[in-house]
């Protein structure tokens, strides 16, 4: 009796603090563990201290399987070990153990004894059975309750009526030639910001009735830029994912003055950068003229495998401009003892490639 009282104390702790893995420093026990309690995840912390379930680690789970098989070898337990551990009744009440484990009840009091099956451990041991047993018994409990409004697509048109000004740009944007009439619900503003049913009914409001802000959730935007949304996880990016930035700082997703496919002001996409790279914009003195192509040029504006977010790295950036028939000399000068000591911006040469006020060779 004490043994098995230790037992099945043991297993009660095991259910109090959710230890639900399956135990097993072998590969047989797994299999075993597996076959009693299909749908568990197999690790050995269940009956060891640690992770890699060396001899002499055992946990309270695996100290009782451990006296329930002394002294078989517990290296190859069986479902039928794992079973025993339920079929009992430690404390003779009539209730097995796995009722009391199940019912959250004492195993090893007499007193307490479960009014019938419950499911506040269900998941300890046998998760598949005691779900498939507790989930007709919820739904009979649960109280009926009105279904939740759900929002459906209402069309552009009755956007319009409230944001005259954003349809009208929408309609001049690059985002309108979008659509598939017939085939998808979404079309129009829908398309990004949901379907609004709710929220025209609601009088509108920011937020209101499930509306979508891409501002604050970027998901919107690469529902369909998948491309973007891998470059965004390169190792040199904008801050975008980390919530730092939103893709609305650089694109306007319906204005009519945009670039077509870019989303970027007519007066370039170096206008979008310097919104917050204002040194970059100049004037300088001494001007770069890679400046006037666009920052893309050396940039990529997501992300980028290269530091700064380049879009090559050390000098071999610079030389897909500057190189000559007469390479290494570049310019008036030659460049072969320059060029192997370091990138053409940071080998101390040209040190200022935006542009300079003091060099004309680019120099701080």
């Amino acid at each position: 009796m004490p043994k098995r009282r230790s037992l099945i104390i043991g297993l009660s702790l095991v259910a109090m603090f959710g230890v639900a893995q399956p135990a097993g420093a072998t590969i047989d026990n797994q299999k075993s563990f597996k076959q009693a309690y299909p749908g568990k995840t197999v690790t050995c912390k269940a009956c060891h201290n640690s992770a890699i379930g060396k001899p002499g680690d055992l946990n309270t789970y695996g100290q009782a399987l451990q006296k329930l098989k002394a002294p078989v070898d517990t290296k190859k337990l069986k479902p039928e070990d794992y079973k025993a551990v339920e079929a009992g009744d430690a404390d003779g009440d009539g209730a097995p153990n796995g009722k009391e484990l199940e019912a959250g009840t004492d195993p090893a009091d007499p007193q307490s004894k479960p009014a019938k099956p419950g499911a506040a451990v269900k998941d300890v041991l046998m998760p598949s059975a005691w779900a498939a047993k507790a989930e007709p018994d919820k739904a009979k409990a649960a109280p009926a309750e009105s279904a939740k409004p759900v929002a459906e697509y209402v069309g552009t048109e009755t956007c319009a009526a409230c944001h005259a000004k954003q349809h009208q740009e929408f309609l001049e944007s690059t985002h309108s030639r979008i659509s598939i009439p017939g085939e998808v619900k979404a079309q129009g503003c829908e398309m990004c910001h949901g379907p609004g049913s709710l929220h025209a009914e609601a009088g509108g409001g920011r937020g209101v009735g499930g509306i979508i802000n891409p501002r604050k959730d970027p998901s919107t935007c690469f529902a369909c830029h998948l491309d973007k949304k891998a470059e965004f996880r390169l190792p040199y990016h904008h801050p975008l994912i980390e919530g730092k930035m939103s893709c609305t700082d650089c694109h306007n997703a319906h204005a009519p003055d945009v670039r077509p496919w870019s989303a970027t002001s007519l007066q370039d996409i170096n206008e979008a950068c310097f919104r917050c790279h204002k040194e970059q914009r100049g004037p300088f003195v001494w001007e770069h003229e890679a400046l006037r192509e666009g920052c893309t040029t050396c940039h990529k504006v997501h992300g980028s495998i290269h530091e700064k977010m380049l879009v090559a790295r050390d000098s071999n950036l610079c030389l897909r401009c500057h190189t000559q028939v007469n390479f290494p000399v570049i310019g008036k000068s030659s460049h072969a003892g320059r060029l192997p000591s370091g990138t053409c911006f940071s080998a101390g040469c040209h040190t200022a490639p935006h542009g300079s006020n003091f060099d004309d060779h680019l120099r701080y």
